[in-house]
């Protein structure tokens, strides 16, 4: 009954309820994020010199945060493609 009271917005509490509180990870996970896809962006247009493949090391440093950064150092962050 409550799910229909907030669905319909008759209880006036639109609100998550407080048992829903996940504290600071998902900002923490936002940082990394952010920060792996900053680094993958450097490391994409670094290595090939080129804005789109600086696009696509960036999404995936958005989307994959542990696997990109982890690549972009087995490859020789930043070193030119050979």
């Amino acid at each position: 009954m409550r799910a229909l009271k907030m669905i319909s917005g008759l209880s006036g509490d639109l609100a998550a309820p407080e048992d829903t509180d996940l504290g600071v990870w998902p900002q923490v996970w936002g940082m990394v994020s952010l920060a792996s896809a900053v680094a993958g962006t450097y490391h994409g247009y670094k290595r090939n010199r080129s804005v789109g493949w600086a696009i696509v090391w960036g999404l995936c440093g958005t989307f994959f945060p542990i696997i990109t950064p982890t690549i972009a150092v087995a490859q020789g962050f930043g070193k030119r493609a050979k």
